[in-house]
């Protein structure tokens, strides 16, 4: 009998003999066995006083939620550490140090769906903290050392961050008349959508249309979230003049940007995006400029941004100088409730640009919508604004 089939023989517990062995699979928290729909697996109590660590790896087609139990005495749980599996995430193994003496495992799969395979396993081991390349994505849920000296924003814009993105959004409004209007280029006053609704896309121009050979845009992509306040993105071919539906419903937009264009490499007119249910604008990109110009975000559900810069810019296009007040504003759809967020003023007497750098970032939370409006005492008022977010998905999501 070899070194480890004695340690795996000496009891149910697996206990090591002290000098023999630093890692052993340990069957009775380990399962290949499927699990139906909100059925759990749960392992069994096991003496792990001689070990410093463990790791567990799962691998499965269904989302479901694992746990960690830890026991004085193999009977109460005082400490219970969680995971969430997520099949669109990365997976890594996660090592934890043991804290009690005895230790067990459950998983349920609580995606809706029934497993076709699982494979869950358990080591008690004293093997050191996990670690990650240098050059890998980091898993949301990761319990690895980072090392590698990079900025976590460079990182997050790099696509390095499982779970976060960061967005750089950026808008003007080159006529704001006396009152308010949204710091966007179509102007006017901005309302979220109260249903999701299908766009409306078309140019001024006849020239931005699906021919790859001609001069203006042929395609444009749509970035924002659906009917569910999800992630959505959708590729739409132009028609010039003629109207174009998309084949998906919209809550909001965060970019429309081209994606192909003729030898004019940019859109030869305003392209305009209107929600089909109640005809509002809710995007448009600016003759020549290839991308929205407008200073609006959707949060998405199970997600939170976290806002840590705005500036502005405004000038008078002629006549006396403006008094302009830029707010922030937050719609959510969670609480069907308006709130301001922040608010700059410029006396163009005397300045004519301002930054708002809060010490702790602007919370906008899930199914959110945020803007910026400007309001002015002078008519013909020129706005430009930017600010910059990174948008946190919940790690149980």
């Amino acid at each position: 009998m070899s070194t480890i089939d004695k340690v795996l023989d000496r009891d149910k517990n697996h206990v090591p003999i002290q000098g023999t062995v630093t890692s052993v699979i340990n069957d009775d928290n380990s399962s290949t066995t499927l699990l139906a729909n909100a059925a759990t697996f749960t392992g069994e109590w096991v003496d792990v006083s001689g070990y410093n660590s463990l790791v567990v790896a799962v691998k499965t087609d269904q989302n479901g939620t694992f746990t960690i139990q830890f026991s004085p005495d193999g009977t109460n749980v005082d400490s219970t550490l969680t995971r969430y599996y997520r099949t669109d995430q990365i997976e890594a193994p996660h090592r934890f140090t043991i804290t009690r003496q005895y230790v067990r495992i459950t998983f349920t799969n609580d995606s809706g769906s029934d497993q076709t395979y699982l494979r869950l396993q358990t080591m008690f081991s004293d093997k050191a903290e996990l670690n990650s390349p240098v050059d890998s994505v980091l898993a949301q849920d990761f319990d690895a050392t980072v090392v590698r000296p990079t900025g976590y924003k460079d990182e997050v814009a790099l696509g390095r961050r499982q779970g976060s993105t960061g967005w750089n959004k950026f808008g003007y409004n080159r006529d704001v008349d006396v009152g308010t209007e949204v710091v966007a280029a179509f102007g006017g006053t901005f309302t979220p959508l109260a249903a999701a609704s299908t766009l409306s896309i078309v140019s001024a121009s006849t020239d931005d249309d699906g021919d790859p050979a001609g001069s203006g845009a042929n395609t444009i992509q749509i970035i924002g979230i659906d009917a569910n306040r999800e992630y959505q993105e959708e590729a739409v071919t132009l028609n010039g003049q003629t109207p174009v539906v998309t084949t998906t419903t919209w809550f909001g937009i965060n970019r429309v940007r081209i994606t192909l264009s003729g030898s004019g490499m940019v859109n030869a007119g305003l392209i305009t995006v209107t929600a089909v249910t109640g005809g509002a604008t809710q995007a448009t990109i600016p003759a020549g400029e290839g991308v929205t110009q407008q200073c609006i975000f959707f949060t998405e559900a199970n997600t939170s941004s976290l806002l840590d810069w705005v500036t502005l810019t405004t000038l008078k296009q002629s006549g006396a100088n403006p008094v302009v007040t830029l707010k922030g504003w937050t719609y959510s759809a969670v609480t069907n409730t308006k709130c301001e967020k922040l608010d700059i003023s410029i006396d163009t007497s005397i300045e004519n640009r301002a930054s708002l750098l809060p010490p702790l970032p602007v919370v906008i939370g899930e199914q959110t919508a945020f803007w910026l409006e400007a309001t002015t005492d002078k008519a013909d008022t020129i706005v430009n604004a930017r600010f910059g977010l990174v948008q946190y998905k919940d790690v149980d999501a």
